[in-house]
């Protein structure tokens, strides 16, 4: 389980928390309930365990790759 010690330690400067973003070029990005969705980013941006650079959004569950994610 990923917690704020984690998160803070593996820290990455893509994204902040309170930044506005909107998912592209991905799956999700298609689905029509999250296209054009501006979303707030709930933690900074960070390597999770398999190193692939990540961040928590408000409304979503999970982490999610940053390299999929617009800054508005």
């Amino acid at each position: 389980m990923t917690n704020d010690t984690f998160i803070n330690e593996n820290q990455t400067k893509t994204l902040t928390k309170g930044d506005k973003v909107v998912m592209f070029d991905c799956i999700e990005a298609d689905n029509p309930k999250n296209a054009g969705v501006i979303r707030t980013c709930k933690t900074d941006s960070y390597k999770d365990r398999s190193k692939q650079d990540v961040v928590f959004l408000e409304g979503f569950s999970g982490c999610f790759a940053t390299k999929f994610l617009k800054k508005q």
